[in-house]
């Protein structure tokens, strides 16, 4: 059944990837650079599953970052994007890889780092590599050698290594194939990529703990969803009802009821709906708005219970969800070896009952 969870998680996040890569790439350059995300996102991945066996999570990310990759590269070189990415010298593609994969392995860093499979082109030439050290330091024994064994058993453990030198890699291939630059560009390509994507690997594992704050949040959520969901429900209601109400208010002054982008002949359902979820969350973007005194007096009522329905109902839909919560907690606290923090004495207590 675990087994069958994770296959169904990992199908997700490779769904979510294409997704990704698909309307990136049709949003800066169109179908050109869509087709291009896409065919060097599956070079991404068998490119990954090459150097590193099938470590699903790792050639993943390597897919997203060749895909993304290749999207900029092919968008910044078509003649009708100019307006959008104009044409690029090799320091302005340098900072797109460079952002591209430094965000990746920031995300990498927090995420945790990755698990390989002990197969792969990369883990055989760590081995190999590992394995002539060993002898080496058998026949010589020297500090140069005990020096050369650490730092190969350092890259076989170092998974950032493995991502820096793919994603290296990938960029070099990606912009000698669409831009054809000179070698001494790829070379520079080549060391800030690997260069960046360590240092923003070492930031995100940095922050990571720092950032730990939010995995109690998430758990609480967790033990929240019935109430928040009731509350989703209810809050979705409301924004249907009033937007009933708003088409039958047009339907009743089909001049006056409104004026924006609701104005027409035959108005959509759609148009009272985006009316009523920009009301119910008091954003008011100001591209529909009320004109009669009727879809006033009903705008009016929707901004009042919305507000009510956030601010009440929300905060007792928590407080029903709390006993769930404190179980939880307490059941942590419990595996962890701690006292919960009300029932632990306080400094001054502790004092007082010492005297």
């Amino acid at each position: 059944m675990k087994s069958r969870s994770t296959a169904i998680a990992v199908s997700l996040v490779y769904v979510l990837a294409a997704i990704t890569i698909g309307s990136f790439g049709y949003g800066i350059g169109g179908t050109r650079a869509l087709a291009a995300g896409f065919a060097y996102a599956l070079a991404g991945l068998l490119l990954g599953f090459i150097c590193v066996g099938f470590a699903p999570r790792f050639i993943m990310v390597v897919a997203l970052a060749t895909g993304l990759l290749g999207s900029i590269m092919r968008a910044s070189t078509l003649a009708d994007i100019v307006t959008l990415i104009p044409k690029q010298t090799t320091v302005a593609y340098l900072r797109n890889i460079i952002t591209v994969c430094g965000a990746i392995s920031f995300g990498g860093g927090l995420y945790g780092g990755f698990r390989f499979t002990g197969k792969g082109l990369f883990n055989w030439i760590s081995e190999f590599v590992f394995k002539r050290a060993q002898l080496l330091d058998i026949k010589d024994p020297s500090p140069e050698q005990h020096l050369m064994h650490d730092m190969v058993r350092h890259f076989q453990q170092s998974e950032r290594m493995y991502f820096s030198l793919l994603a290296a890699l990938a960029s070099v291939l990606i912009a000698w194939f669409e831009v054809a630059t000179r070698p001494r560009s790829l070379v520079i390509i080549f060391l800030a990529v690997v260069i960046t994507t360590n240092l923003m690997w070492a930031f995100g594992a940095w922050l990571k703990p720092r950032l730990r704050v939010l995995e109690g949040v998430f758990r609480i959520l967790q033990q929240m969803w019935e109430a928040l969901a009731a509350f989703l429900v209810g809050y979705v209601g409301i924004v249907l009802v009033f937007a009933c109400f708003y088409a039958a208010a047009w339907q009743h002054n089909h001049a006056g009821a409104f004026h924006g982008v609701v104005v027409g002949p035959t108005p959509r359902f759609g148009d009272f709906l985006y009316f009523s979820i920009v009301t119910m969350s008091t954003v008011g973007y100001g591209d529909v708005f009320p004109s009669d005194g009727v879809t006033r007096v009903l705008a009016c009522f929707e901004v009042v219970l919305g507000v009510g329905w956030v601010t009440v109902v929300l905060s007792a839909a928590a407080a029903l969800a709390r006993p769930k919560v404190d179980l939880m907690l307490r059941k942590e606290w419990a595996e962890e070896g701690e006292s919960e923090p009300a029932a632990a004495p306080s400094k001054t207590e502790s004092t007082a009952g010492g005297r």
